[in-house]
């Protein structure tokens, strides 16, 4: 099942070619000739030689990473999450595949949860980026998606801008999580670990509905992390 995913994977990168081909794409990073997606093979290169995996075991989960910050990597969160770049979702989607691989995981019967966004930022984005990337992630390893499971009650000012004790009292009573997550594997994924607070959150909100097991995995983490 897993070869015939990667040749259907490579014929829509052969067709991809094609396409770039007649309609030629400038990559986001750099602004040279680039295939595929609008990121050219050496920013690629870049942003995957920023993988250094990380592992953390806190809040009652299992917390996995894939890269540490580097301005790559962030100029493409944010195209994606802000600027409606929404191919970009095959990046991060990459990066939390080789977590995967790299930690070995076993991941039959788990159930993917994107960190979710409120519905005010909803409306302005039309979307939720790591809704995008959970389709992706799940469609490869076969999984179940819930989007439903989670949600954001509270509409918080944008983190980045805050200190970790302005985002520990901005993130209180932000989330509410599905009692359907009972026994349960849940595997929340989202796209940066900054100061671990939104994890910390979402680790109790849906611990208290008592999975079987919470696995974490981030795409990125801020290169100070200190959870």
């Amino acid at each position: 099942m897993k070869d015939y995913k990667i040749i259907m994977m490579n014929l829509q990168i052969f067709f991809s070619k094609i396409l770039d081909c007649i309609y030629c794409r400038k990559c986001y990073l750099c602004s040279q000739k680039c295939f595929e997606i609008s990121v050219c093979e050496e920013c690629l290169q870049k942003i995957n030689s920023k993988l250094k995996f990380k592992y953390f075991q806190k809040f009652n989960a299992k917390i996995y990473s894939g890269a540490s910050y580097s301005e790559e990597i962030l100029k493409i969160i944010r195209a994606f999450k802000y600027h409606k770049k929404r191919e970009f979702e095959k990046i991060l989607t990459q990066i939390l595949i080789k977590i995967v691989e790299n930690y070995k995981l076993k991941l039959e019967n788990y159930i993917v949860c994107p960190v979710p966004i409120h519905k005010n930022r909803f409306a302005q984005r039309k979307y939720n980026h790591m809704e995008l990337v959970g389709e992706e992630f799940a469609k490869f390893f076969n999984l179940k998606l819930k989007t439903n499971w989670l949600h954001r009650i509270k509409d918080t000012a944008p983190l980045y801008k805050l200190s970790a004790e302005q985002r520990h009292i901005c993130l209180k009573g932000a989330f509410k999580a599905s009692k359907e997550m009972e026994g349960k594997k849940i595997l929340l994924i989202d796209d940066i670990i900054t100061t671990g607070t939104t994890i910390k959150e979402l680790s109790e909100i849906i611990l208290q509905q008592k999975p079987s097991d919470l696995i974490v995995l981030c795409a990125t983490r801020s290169n100070n992390c200190n959870i």
